[in-house]
């Protein structure tokens, strides 16, 4: 509990501009997202951060969804995203419009056997 609310309280320090939710078919492993954040900054001058968390499916327990969060030094679209990301299913794709509540949002179970990280662009 503590955990989540500490890191909740320090990704609030950063400006993110998008929260995205992402899903694939296939298993998520350590490095699949990271990869997914490498071909992001590759791809894309436009994103500087990222932070994100793999979580379980409420229906299936096997099976992960990605929250991330993207600190941008301009507007991106939806479509630049997808680019970014490659073939990933990007269900949802908003703009940040409260910091402190989607930062709540995204650290709701860190603590709880989650994968998470934030990822500068070197």
């Amino acid at each position: 509990m503590y955990v989540a609310k500490d890191y909740s309280a320090f990704l609030q320090h950063y400006n993110w501009n998008y929260f995205i939710t992402c899903r694939t078919p296939y298993k998520i492993h350590t490095m699949t997202v990271r990869n997914w954040i490498g071909r992001l900054f590759n791809r894309s001058h436009k994103v500087d951060n990222v932070f994100f968390v793999s979580e379980r499916d409420k229906g299936d327990y096997y099976n992960l969804h990605v929250h991330m969060l993207l600190d941008t030094n301009t507007d991106m679209t939806y479509k630049e995203v997808r680019y970014g990301l490659g073939n990933i299913s990007v269900g949802d794709y908003q703009p940040v419009y409260n910091n402190e509540e989607v930062c709540k949002y995204v650290t709701k179970y860190i603590g709880k056997d989650v994968d998470y990280d934030i990822v500068f662009k070197s």
